[in-house]
């Protein structure tokens, strides 16, 4: 598991490392930065397989991790399909196919969401006065949010059922990154709450990412190395601690504790 871990590490390093060369070499290095996704990706997996035998049935952390489980199986469709378009340096698979894989991925992100948020709720816990601090910041995000991408969409020209679904994806989004932030800050405290200020500092970046890309899509300056898709490379990382925390959480030495 350490060793996984460490991997991980390296690879997400490599990957500053290449998202910074590619200030001078354009979309060159596109096919490298995807396959370090998808190494990121496949490690991910792996240690989910290591974690979910020890976790209880029926339990918070077992639906939890189950979901994210289901997301990075599917998750590994897509990557490899632009992994691929990237290598070739055309699109050998639609666009909208990919688009359609990344859809079913945010579905089960949602779920995560939810399951954090309802077993939170469930366990007796408020938001704490320590969270409301990030208040400010988040209502900046969403006025930046409504200026820079809701309302041009609504403006701009093309297929009204199409602007709505894209308007309705961002509500959405921007909601949930309220919701992760708020939960990071309340129940991310001490080694037990570890795995869950990963997750939720992950679900932030995965959020951070689509926003950020709907702005890119929306001027059309969309390329493989895209900056804003270092916030999936550095989501991958941060599920792969909260996964070895809440596997140390649940040895056979936590256990006899």
């Amino acid at each position: 598991m350490r060793f996984l871990v460490g991997l991980a590490v390296v690879i997400m390093a490599a990957t500053v490392v290449m998202y910074i060369v590619s200030f001078w070499t354009g979309e060159t290095l596109g096919g490298p930065v995807y396959s370090t996704r998808l190494a990121l990706v496949l490690i991910l997996l792996a240690v989910l397989i290591l974690l979910l035998p020890r976790l209880g049935r029926g339990t918070l952390p077992w639906r939890l991790w189950l979901w994210i489980t289901i997301a990075i199986i599917i998750n590994v469709i897509p990557v490899t399909l632009e992994m691929i378009n990237a290598y070739a340096g055309r699109n050998v698979f639609s666009p909208d196919l990919v688009f359609l894989f990344y859809l079913c991925v945010f579905i089960p992100v949602l779920v995560v969401i939810g399951v954090l948020y309802f077993g939170f709720r469930k366990q007796g816990f408020e938001f704490s006065h320590e969270s409301l601090r990030v208040l400010p910041s988040m209502l900046i995000i969403v006025g930046v949010v409504v200026v820079v991408l809701i309302v041009p969409m609504a403006m701009s020209g093309g297929d009204l059922g199409v602007k709505i679904s894209d308007i309705f994806a961002l509500v959405v989004q921007i909601s949930a990154l309220c919701v992760v932030s708020f939960m990071a800050i309340t129940i991310g405290k001490g080694e037990a709450g570890r795995p869950y200020l990963f997750v939720s500092l992950a679900l932030a970046c995965i959020i951070v990412q689509t926003i950020l890309t709907a702005h890119i899509r929306l001027v059309g300056i969309m390329s493989t190395t895209e900056l804003a898709d270092i916030f999936l490379h550095i989501a991958y990382t941060l599920l792969i601690f909260a996964a070895y925390f809440q596997y140390e959480m649940t040895g056979p030495a936590a256990i006899k504790d």
